[in-house]
């Protein structure tokens, strides 16, 4: 119980906090290219007490404006995270270390085209 305990409390502190997009590399690049719908600018990500749901912020640049996006995600019971932005997104943490974050997920729009993604973000402060 302690172990996992432990990870949980690692997991929270790891994820806490601002963060920036560093890379974005996707099956469908044209999803990721300047003025994408999967062109994330991250900016901070919360967690509650187990990281069973996080909130990410970011901003994204939908018809040439750029907005601030909050979106809420899920723990699925696979462990990987659940919601819906540009169709259905499921995503998971791969690697975390204080300065780097590492997601890879896919993404099914609303045209049931599938997208495979990966997300580097560095700490930011």
């Amino acid at each position: 119980m302690y172990q996992l305990t432990f990870q949980l409390h690692l997991l929270f502190v790891q994820l806490e906090g601002k963060w920036v997009t560093i890379a974005i590399a996707a099956d469908n690049v044209d999803r990721i290219e300047e003025g994408g719908p999967m062109r994330l600018y991250f900016r901070e990500v919360t967690c509650n007490e187990d990281c069973s749901q996080m909130e990410f912020t970011f901003y994204v640049n939908a018809n040439n404006q750029c907005s601030k996006t909050k979106v809420t995600v899920y723990e699925q019971e696979d462990g990987n995270y659940k919601t819906q932005f540009e169709g259905d997104h499921v995503f998971k943490p791969v690697a975390a270390t204080e300065d780097n974050i590492v997601f890879v997920g896919d993404n099914v729009d609303r045209a049931s085209r599938r997208t495979k993604l990966i997300f580097v973000l560095g700490k930011n402060g």
